[in-house]
């Protein structure tokens, strides 16, 4: 819809990349603290927030298309990005609270695959029921009223969960009473983080971002390289995400049984790369390009996501979470504002500088997973990829240890300025672009 939206709000490119940001640009912040409120006073009330801000901020979009009003529709999609980025580490914790040493890569890969499947759909069906009920603004307000049913789903779960509560086993009690219990949050933890879970948050930064970016802008790139229509272009861009749908399910099974966590990083930034420089620099089928990079985007998240409980421990998975949440944001605002730059300053405003950084972006990504590759070889014997048959075995020995430092680590002073110094550097790009406006 980018070539709608542009016509429609008499925006610019960069304008445009504004709209998108304002999604990931309040999430540069507030995962970090969204991850401490649910690691500290549970699931439950980071749940109901999160859903009551997307549905809100989502039929606000819906809203600003009778009337055109830009500075409407980026108010809703600020809305909706606080929820967004938060619900996603609210979904992450429930599911490694309730799996953790037991298929926890399989239902993540499993929840994964639900969302692709909707941003497929959604990606898929948003033209047809423009054109299908004569009006743009349409697609927007099924999309809010999706989310009000996903509000209805949550409550339904919590209404569920108290339910079960009454559960005559000690074990799922404790499980759930972990699940609902508040817990003190201590700043100093985060100076024990690993180098592991950094180079995970670079790869979150660049991949996570990335991946975001390009799904924005996939199907105008397509409608210019290849002089397609609306419609066509926008059902080739979707393809974007087929892969992930059929794949996911079976990479967490394939990582609860075998492990290789760091070579499915690896295998991700590669075929994102490719992706990139089949659809610009060669004369294939874009449908080579967009399946390509959707098996990075079915390669990566299950790797980097499933790797986070694995290498911490339970009590610093929602902070953790969030702070990696909080790069993909970082990322994903950047490469946003970036992209549309680069399109306003090509002659022909064009993608050949846009398909150039990406492809930059690609190889960066690839340079983090050797480098993870590595150290979990040599410092943390092998913690990523081993299986989770291996690891219950080590658990049952007493020998379960995940990558937590032993002492502070200094070098997470660094890291931290880096990550702070990235996040200041999307606001102020951000408002530099939405006063230019």
């Amino acid at each position: 819809m980018k070539n709608t939206i542009k016509q429609e709000f008499d925006i610019s490119n960069s304008q445009y990349g504004v709209l998108q940001s304002s999604v990931a640009i309040v999430n540069t912040v507030l995962p970090v603290l969204g991850g401490i409120f649910i690691d500290a006073f549970g699931t439950i009330p980071g749940s109901i927030v999160t859903t009551l801000l997307i549905t809100s901020g989502n039929i606000l979009v819906a809203l600003s298309t009778h009337s055109a009003n830009w500075y409407m529709m980026i108010v809703g999609r600020v809305l909706y990005g606080i929820g967004s980025g938060a619900v996603v580490i609210v979904q992450e914790t429930i599911l490694s609270q309730w799996f953790r040493g037991r298929s926890l890569a399989a239902v993540v890969a499993l929840m994964l695959t639900v969302s692709r499947l909707s941003s497929f759909l959604a990606q898929a069906t948003v033209v047809p029921i423009a054109n299908l009920f004569g009006w743009w603004g349409y697609g927007f307000w099924f999309s809010a009223l999706l989310c009000v049913f996903s509000l209805l789903i949550n409550l339904c779960y919590i209404g569920l969960l108290r339910k079960v509560s009454f559960a005559t086993t000690n074990d799922r009690c404790r499980q759930i009473q972990v699940i609902k219990q508040k817990k003190a949050f201590q700043w100093s933890k985060l100076l024990y983080l690993p180098h592991a879970y950094w180079l995970i948050v670079s790869m979150e930064f660049l991949l996570g971002g990335a991946w975001g970016c390009f799904l924005h802008i996939n199907s105008e790139l397509v409608k210019m390289r290849f002089g397609y229509d609306n419609a066509h272009a926008a059902a080739v861009a979707s393809v974007a995400q087929v892969v992930p749908i059929f794949l996911m399910p079976f990479l967490g099974l394939f990582v609860d049984r075998y492990g290789r966590r760091t070579w499915l990083m690896l295998g991700s930034g590669l075929t994102f790369t490719y992706a990139l420089y089949a659809l610009d620099y060669t004369q294939v089928n874009p449908l080579v390009g967009m399946l390509s990079f959707s098996v990075s985007l079915a390669l990566g998240p299950v790797a980097l996501v499933s790797s986070i409980p694995v290498i911490l421990p339970l009590n610093l998975v929602g902070t953790a979470m969030g702070l990696v949440k909080s790069g993909t944001n970082v990322g994903a605002s950047l490469f946003d504002m970036i992209t549309g730059w680069l399109q306003d300053r090509d002659a022909d405003k064009g993608y050949t500088g846009v398909v150039l950084f990406f492809i930059g972006i690609g190889v960066l990504a690839m340079i983090s997973a050797l480098a993870l590759m590595l150290l979990d070889r040599i410092w943390y014997n092998r913690l990523l990829d081993q299986s989770a048959a291996s690891a219950k075995r080590k658990e049952k020995m007493g020998q379960d240890k995940n990558a937590m430092e032993d002492r502070p680590l200094k070098a997470n002073y660094i890291y931290g300025a880096i990550f702070a110094g990235f996040t200041i550097c999307s606001w102020i790009l951000f408002f530099r672009f939405l006063l230019r406006a």
